[in-house]
């Protein structure tokens, strides 16, 4: 059986676009904000694919200050 693809209309594009932007910005604003050598990146890759990044974002930053009592969170 083939399934076809419902479309999605310009405002759902509209709204997803943003919903992207809105976790990219985010996520390189906190990686600036924390010495990221890497904030650009961080923020694209969360861009293109937030389920994946933001994860590995978070996991690492915390996995890196987890020792060093950084009260900046």
């Amino acid at each position: 059986m083939v399934h076809t693809m419902a479309t999605a209309d310009p405002v759902t594009f509209v709204l997803a676009v943003a919903l992207a932007a809105a976790i990219s910005a985010g996520v390189f604003a906190h990686a600036s904000k924390h010495g990221s050598r890497h904030a650009t990146a961080w923020g694209v890759a969360a861009f293109l694919a937030a389920g994946v990044a933001v994860p590995l974002y978070f996991i690492r930053y915390w996995t890196r200050n987890r020792g060093r009592g950084d009260s900046n969170v």
